[in-house]
């Protein structure tokens, strides 16, 4: 349970609110009929995958300060 006792956000809130403001942008400009042809689907892929990466290096950073701390 030591875990839990040390946990923190690893992320922030505006940075949280900045990706879904980019994805809710490029799904509803996927419905204008101006965008149809772009392939949107896959910006949109690509913009959540580079963030899940973004929060695992996050992660990785936050770990490896902590097992250095305990050095």
């Amino acid at each position: 349970m030591r875990f839990a006792e040390s946990q923190t956000m690893p992320l922030r809130l505006s940075e949280v609110v900045a990706v879904l403001a980019v994805v809710l942008g490029l799904l509803v400009a996927k419905h204008v009929p101006a965008t149809a042809d772009l392939p949107l689907s896959n910006v949109t892929g690509i913009v959540c995958f580079s963030f899940a990466i973004y929060l695992s290096l996050r992660l990785f950073q936050l770990e490896l300060a902590r097992i250095r701390a305990k050095e």
